[in-house]
């Protein structure tokens, strides 16, 4: 037996959404139904993509690197922060 989902607001977006790109599609391709869509379009060799897909890895490894750093720089400045106000407050005693 299918499960039931609510037709929340978000769900019925994203229905939306999906149902406006398969449109889309079609319109662009000038096809009459949208199941016509998969017989017009070409298959590209995934070998011109390898490249990008390796540099956009490279740039995700990067910026992982540089957020674990801003993390730690933060740390320090919480608790720099945080020393200096209990300083604060413990010289107007």
């Amino acid at each position: 037996m299918a499960r039931r989902r609510k037709l929340t607001p978000s769900v019925l977006r994203k229905l939306i959404r999906e149902e406006r790109s398969r449109l889309n599609e079609t319109l662009e391709l000038g096809l009459k139904h949208p199941s016509e869509a998969p017989k017009r379009t070409r298959e590209v060799d995934a070998d011109k993509y390898a490249s990008t897909l390796e540099a956009c890895m490279d740039h995700y490894k990067a910026c992982k690197l540089k957020e674990a750093k801003l993390r730690r720089q933060l740390k320090k400045i919480q608790e720099t922060k945080r020393r200096l106000k209990a300083k604060m407050l413990k010289n107007l005693d």
